[in-house]
């Protein structure tokens, strides 16, 4: 079994580098994906070390969302993990990865987790890389497959919501655009029609209304004062509710964040 997985490290690092010496950087993660990623614990991810990260983190043109953890982990958060990466996996230029920190013997990438300044008791920690974020940008929300597809949207990545709606979804990147009164009134006649038994269709409504009141910064700020509140002790019913209503607020912000560039 070692001299399979040194085999295949290898046949990894000389594909990549194959791959990118000629320039077809798509051909460099289809190699990795094909030969690193089936020793991955969640299907659709990569399994990086400290032989194979940089080589490919540094591929140009691609983004990389990289789980930072104890080997063989476990749990609610590891089935969110993999909720995540199976989620992903038709994600064009993206995908998600990991990196197992061994704690006792070899120790085996925790040069890794020194490099980042990471802490074993924060396990699992998420850190995003592309070529604007080389240092990776860490995640610091709640470990759900959903919350992390929203933060990942608003990192430009395209990949599909979970646990939106998505004809308000598409009404609410219009009204980011305008602050339209007719969006507005479009958002108010599905919320109260077609998906009137749905709990979070008002909270786009009311999200519009406060936008109009306050300005496109209460998005921002609000969802900043949401995720604070949400990392608290709450009951389960009133923490869910948040967490929607941070999914939501996530929609809006993809425009807004745009528009600021």
């Amino acid at each position: 079994q070692d001299l399979f997985r040194t085999a295949l490290k290898r046949l990894c690092q000389v594909g990549i580098d194959m791959a990118m010496g000629l320039g077809a950087f798509s051909l460099a993660a289809a190699v990795v994906l094909s030969l690193w990623g089936v020793e991955a614990t969640a299907q659709g991810a990569l399994k990086l070390d400290n032989y194979t990260f940089d080589k490919v983190t540094a591929i140009p043109g691609w983004s990389f969302l990289v789980k930072f953890d104890q080997s063989y982990a476990y749990g609610e958060k590891q089935d969110e993990f993999k909720m995540l990466a199976k989620h992903a996996h038709s994600s064009p230029n993206f995908l998600v990865a990991e990196v197992p920190v061994q704690e006792y013997g070899d120790q085996e990438n925790d040069d890794l987790r020194e490099r980042f300044k990471l802490v074993k008791d924060e396990f699992p920690a998420y850190l995003f890389f592309n070529e604007a974020n080389k240092d990776g940008l860490r995640y610091t929300g709640a470990v759900k497959a959903d919350l992390l597809v929203t933060w990942l949207r608003r990192q430009s990545v395209q990949i599909a919501s979970i646990g939106t709606i998505a004809e308000l979804d598409e009404l609410a990147r219009k009204f980011m655009q305008d602050l339209s009164d007719s969006v507005l009134a479009e958002a108010k006649a599905l919320a109260e029609g077609e998906f009137k038994e749905d709990r979070k269709a008002p909270l786009y409504v009311k999200i519009m209304q406060k936008v109009l009141e306050k300005g496109k910064d209460y998005v921002t700020n609000e969802s900043k004062r949401v995720t604070k509140i949400a990392e608290g002790k709450l009951a389960p019913e009133k923490k869910a509710e948040l967490e929607d209503k941070i999914k939501i607020l996530g929609v809006f912000m993809e425009k807004s964040q745009k528009d600021e560039l």
